[in-house]
């Protein structure tokens, strides 16, 4: 993962994590869709990128720690966000590293979840969430999930064969495995928040999304 977003920290990322000049209102939308208006406290961004939300969230909240797993876009965003009450830590894409348990008020996990290579990395996610929050903390998060039906299953065991050897041809960043990312079924996301000790306190659905067989869900997250 790390290589591969350092690959794509040197493109353009408008492209690949948004356009900066819609992130506040993302985030609003974010917030206000699942019911929630956070502000103060310390909030976690997981997967900051070249600091997109980053500013936004930093006039929201006490302090933000902004994390990523490609220290080239965390180099990026600490040149675009200069606020005082942001730290930008990296880590190893496998947890949290540096996040110190139970502290975050508030975690923000928008356009991350979608880009992670295999289940088990995203349910990793999850528990990573739940360690990080503090007792009466809030996640925000938004992921594709998988439509039912046995051709959308059919289509995702194609796809996982096919991408890393569309990888290995093309030897583009964005081909990789860690950029075009796995879709949980319902039943595996459930599974997941089950194990990490998470309870959906909100819940919205968007329209499809830009994935194949896949729509948008957002959540808002507690501990159990």
């Amino acid at each position: 993962m790390r290589a591969t977003w350092d690959a794509l920290a040197a493109a353009e990322t408008d492209v690949y994590v948004g356009d900066p000049g819609r992130a506040a209102e993302e985030l609003e939308s974010l917030f206000g869709r699942l019911g929630g208006d956070p502000r103060g406290g310390v909030c976690i961004e997981v997967g900051c990128g070249p600091g997109r939300m980053t500013g936004a969230l930093a006039e929201r909240f006490d302090r933000v720690v902004a994390v990523d797993v490609s220290p080239a876009m965390l180099a990026r965003a600490q040149r675009a966000v200069t606020a005082p009450n942001v730290t930008f830590l990296a880590v190893s894409g496998e947890q949290l590293d540096g996040v110190e348990d139970a502290g975050a008020s508030t975690l923000v996990c928008y356009l991350v979840l979608q880009h992670l290579p295999a289940r088990e990395a995203v349910q990793a996610y999850l528990r990573e969430f739940a360690r990080v929050l503090a007792p009466r903390g809030q996640a925000f998060v938004q992921l594709p999930v998988l439509d039912p039906g046995l051709v959308p299953r059919l289509w995702r065991a194609l796809r996982t064969a096919v991408v890393p050897l569309q990888a290995a041809i093309s030897r583009d960043p964005a081909s990789a495995s860690a950029f075009r990312g796995i879709r949980l079924t319902h039943a595996e996301l459930e599974a997941g928040l089950g194990v990490a000790g998470l309870v959906i306190a909100a819940r919205d659905e968007g329209p499809d999304a830009p994935y194949r067989f896949s729509r948008d869900i957002f959540l808002r997250l507690e501990r159990a």
